[in-house]
């Protein structure tokens, strides 16, 4: 089976056309599928994350996955991020270091997000932040992990990587997973299997909304990033199955995609033009308030 890869931006249509993927795909086992990307004149590395979440579930059904005719230009980005050695092409040395490496993280693979936290989500823009704060952001983007182990039930792992666009003023970064995807466990929690995936999302996505259960987070992690993300000018961006949520300073929004995208993507763009220092309330003294 062949298909034909187009352009991949970090948006609603990208999402949906990584979604497609996975449609026209899903039946297929024991096949050899091939990647076609002559017609791709630029994919967003972070991309790399939801898009490998479709590859996982077409491996899992023991198909040949291969990716094939890459433009130069996509190609070095995408050697360059660890991303086509998956597929046994050769890497890229990142000289620019402007990229969060594509991994593959077992369930149980907490402390190897930590660690991949601590060596990337330095530098590449990211605005000033506080000892106290930056503990406080890499343990939201922890727990964003941590949902997607626990609720995911996802066999395959989870994806991540990022990308600094230096031009752009933004660094993005991704967190993927091939599991049963925010409708299918608000649904169960809510006892509302009707529930669509707009609704579900918008439900996820309301402070003090949680599908938690004993010690276990539910939440998406995303509330002090949320508060961070709408001072710095940010965005985020959450993808399950047929719902696409994004926010922003300008507020946020939900909209119905055309194709069903199976498991959880979230994505963080942090606006690396803030030339903002950041810290948390409580450590503000009052001679710093008045």
């Amino acid at each position: 089976m062949k298909l034909n890869v187009g352009t991949i931006r970090s948006n609603c249509g990208g999402f949906d056309t990584i979604a497609e993927i996975a449609v026209r795909t899903k039946d297929v086992r024991l096949d050899s599928v091939e990647f076609d990307l002559s017609f791709c004149s630029f994919f967003e590395a972070n991309m790399a994350a939801p898009l490998y979440a479709v590859i996982a579930r077409l491996r899992d059904e023991l198909n040949d996955v291969i990716i094939t005719n890459v433009p130069a230009g996509v190609s070095n980005i995408l050697r360059k991020n660890k991303f086509l050695s998956v597929f046994n092409q050769p890497e890229l040395t990142d000289t620019n270091q402007t990229t969060l490496p594509f991994k593959i993280l077992k369930l149980t693979a907490g402390d190897q997000f930590s660690d991949y936290l601590d060596t990337y989500m330095r530098g590449r823009g990211i605005p000033t932040m506080s000892v106290a704060l930056t503990k406080r952001f890499r343990q939201s983007l922890f727990e964003i992990f941590l949902n997607a182990t626990i609720h995911s039930q996802s066999k395959t792992g989870i994806f991540v990587c990022g990308q600094f666009y230096p031009k752009k003023h933004r660094l993005d970064f991704t967190i993927a997973d091939a599991g049963v995807g925010i409708r299918e466990n608000v649904r169960r929690y809510t006892r509302k299997p009707k529930l669509n995936s707009c609704k579900a999302i918008e439900w996820a996505m309301t402070e003090g909304n949680t599908t938690k259960t004993g010690n276990q987070p539910g939440g998406l992690g995303l509330k002090l990033i949320k508060d961070f993300i709408e001072m710095n000018r940010g965005k985020i961006q959450v993808v399950s199955r047929f719902g696409y949520y994004e926010f922003s300073a300008n507020g946020e929004s939900i909209q119905k995609m055309n194709n069903d995208f199976p498991g959880t993507c979230v994505n963080i763009e942090i606006n690396t033009e803030d030339t903002s220092s950041y810290c948390l309330k409580s450590e503000l003294k009052s001679e710093d308030i008045f």
